[in-house]
Order: structure tokens, then sequence, then C-alpha cells
């Protein structure tokens, strides 16, 4: 007598670029009956937000549950984070696990070492992935569920490959700043052989790495390996970069110079900064806080700042967003204005940390044309920081860190 045959587990698919979907959806889909009666139980959420609860337990009430008592998830990257998270939810044998985009912040291996992982649990747990890019799909799931009408409706997978196009801005020329700065030298970041430590665990080990006024640098390497210590050296934000032959605009660390003068002639952004800019403030008056580096607007403007701050808003195609608050744009839209805001004083580096991360392609390629118009400017060096190749960025150079036990070393690509 033959078995009859087992029951093809379904793992599904959500595109989350979907305009129809609102915060009302994830709560939604956590508690969906046919969901839970399907897979046997109530399920986890794999997500950012649930990474960030675990870190502001640990902050406020240093409770820790990722990590042993010895270590801290504040100190840990991304790509550790994610895989700390992983391992504990799946530890406790969820029916359904929600994927909420598992991939971005990831370096190639461990983008490898998930799908692995994933893999193998998807034999015994109902897997759910929203995702922004097809490419990103994992290869066994077989259902798709869109948001229609406040429900959840269930419908074949379809696999497109859609290509990251870059998009249209402004045919002008991006606008110019009111000011010149002054005394802006041609070597405008140098590390000579530096080493860094953090309790006495190397984390880079000999770097010499030169950004000159224009260039247009990747800085790339594994989860881990440095590449945030080596920001926050250039920012003025790590105390590192002290004792050490790093020079800034010119000058040695350490030798004179305010963090707040290095932060004036820096541009810089990471799609952190729209969690917490999240306050009243209208688009102009985001752009226009860019010339004082602060959020929001609390003094009164300039009309040339505000001549300088509509261009900007024009240009990024958002002109008619004015008056519109920060907090109700969607994330492409917070992103355009967030680096306008960065490039209104047109400092001479702009620092972009994972620009394009979570989002759909059509929307990246958005940002990949507004960094493309600063680049062939050449007023502005920029130095753009990911783990995703994305289409039509031509970079001029490439550091790439290599990571070791002994430290993270460096090696320019032309």
């Amino acid at each position: 007598m033959k078995s009859a045959p087992s029951k093809i587990r379904k793992h599904y698919a959500i595109d989350v670029s979907q305009k129809s979907l609102d915060k009302n959806a994830f709560k939604k889909l956590q508690s969906l009956d046919w969901l839970i009666q399907e897979s046997g139980g109530a399920g986890f959420l794999f997500s950012e937000l649930t990474l960030q609860n675990f870190l502001d337990e640990e902050y406020r009430h240093s409770k820790k549950t990722l990590t042993t008592e010895e270590e801290f998830l504040v100190n840990k990257s991304s790509g550790e984070r994610k895989k700390l998270l992983l391992d504990y939810q799946l530890n406790l044998n969820p029916p359904f696990l929600i994927l909420d985009n598992p991939f971005e912040a990831l370096d190639v291996e461990r983008v490898a070492w998930f799908k692995r992982k994933l893999e193998q649990v998807s034999k015994s747990t109902t897997l759910i992935q929203l995702y922004r890019r097809h490419e990103d799909l994992l290869p066994f799931l077989n259902s798709e569920l869109i948001y229609e009408d406040g429900i959840f409706k269930e419908v074949p997978l379809k696999v497109e490959n859609i290509k990251n196009e870059s998009a249209e801005l402004s045919h002008h020329p991006i606008p110019q700043a009111i000011t010149s700065y002054e005394n802006i030298p041609e070597s405008l970041i140098k590390f000579e052989n530096v080493s860094v430590s953090f309790d006495d665990k190397p984390v880079l080990s000999g770097i010499a790495w030169e950004v000159k006024r224009g260039e247009f640098w990747h800085l790339k390497g594994p989860n881990g390996a440095g590449k945030t210590t080596l920001l926050s050296m250039i920012s003025g934000d790590s105390t590192k970069g002290y004792g050490k032959e790093l020079y800034i605009f010119g000058k040695k660390k350490g030798t004179g110079e305010s963090v707040w003068e290095i932060k004036k002639r820096i541009g810089f952004f990471t799609n952190h900064l729209t969690e917490r800019f999240d306050g009243m403030h209208t688009v102009l008056e985001m752009i226009v806080s860019g010339f004082h580096d602060s959020v929001g607007m609390y003094r009164k403007p300039t009309t040339l700042e505000l001549a300088v701050a509509e261009e900007w808003s024009a240009f990024i195609g958002l002109k008619s967003f004015n008056t519109k608050r920060f907090r109700d744009l969607d994330e492409v839209q917070k992103r355009l204005v967030l680096i306008a805001r960065a490039m209104v004083k047109q400092p001479p580096l702009l620092i972009l940390d994972e620009p394009t991360g979570a989002l759909n392609n059509e929307d990246a390629g958005l940002i990949v044309a507004l960094i493309n118009k600063i680049t062939a400017s050449g007023q502005t060096a920029v130095i753009y920081v990911s783990h995703r190749a994305e289409t039509n960025l031509k970079f001029q150079y490439t550091f790439r860190l290599t990571a070791s036990e002994l430290g993270s070393t460096g090696e320019t690509i032309v």
C-alpha cells in the first residue's frame, strides 16, 4: 500500500514596495488566523524593528537576550546582529517566520549563509519573505500574498527580472552653493598606516587610503570589517583617529580643529536618519537645516538660503512638497530630501552609507540618478558605502577592506 504524498509546505512572498501597503498591514499579517492554523501556531517577525527592541532592552534595562553577559549587541555589526537574531528565533522552533527584507546591509558571504540556513528550516517552518527587489527572493517560495481592500489575498508567485534603470531627475546642473569653502587642499582624507583596536581586539591594520577632491569612491568589505570605524574617524564621531597618522582636509587629526569644524565640510547620509528625523518639519525646512547641520529649522533662514533650498527641492522633483511634513513622505522621497540637505552647502566631501538599502529597483534608480548628478559636477568627492552593486553607478576607485584576526587590511582598486 502506497503512503499518501506529503503536503508541500507553502512559503510566501510579499512585495512591500506596493503603495497599497500601510502600517496596519504588518500587524494583520502576524495575526492572520489562516496562517496560524496552517503553520500550527504563532510565529516571529525577523526585522530591524525586532532587533531595535532587543537593543532598547539592552540600553534601558541591561537585559541581554541575543548575546552573552560579556558581549554587547550594540557593538555588533549589522550582519552579526541579524545572525544572532535568526539563531535565537530558530532555536524556539517557530511555526512560521516573517522575514522583513532579511538581506539588507549584508555582505555576499553572509547572504549566502542566510539562504542556506533558511532553505534548511523551510522544511519545517513556513516562511513569509517581505521583499523590494525580485533578485532577493528565496528560490523555494511558491506563492505570493497581495494586500487589497484591507486583507491579504493569495495569488501565484510571479517572478520578474527587473533591471535598475537610472531614473530621470532635473536636466539642470546641481544648484550652486551660496559661499565657497576656503583653503580646501587637494587631499581631503589621508590615512597613513593607521591601525585601530577596541578593548585589545584589532579592528583595522595598517590602513593606507587617500581621497582627493572630486573623486568617487566605493568603500566595501564584509560585515564587521571596520567600514563604520573608518567613517566615524573621518567624521570626527570617533576618538580613535587621535594620535594616528590621519589627515582631514590637510590637518592631522587632533591638532586643533574641533569636530564641528570638520563636520561643516562633510555632508553625511545614512538611511537611519529617516528614523531620527520624525518631527513636524516641512520638506523645505529640512533642506534649509543642512546649512547649519541642525535637525529642522530653528533660526530664520536668509533669502539666499531659502532660494537655494527651493532650487534643490525642484532639482529632486519635490517642489510641490515644500510645505508637506517630512515625516509624511515615502521612503525614497525622504532619502532624496536628506541627500539634498547634505548637499545644500555643497561640501567638499559627501559620505553616503547604504543610500539605496531597502528600496525597490525604481526608487533605487532615483537615488542612483541623483548620485550621478553630484559626482558629475566634480565639485564634491563622494564615498559610497554599500554591499549591493547598483546598475549605472560608475566608481572611479574602490577601497576594499579584508577582515582578519589581526585587523582588517585595505586595498585600493582602480
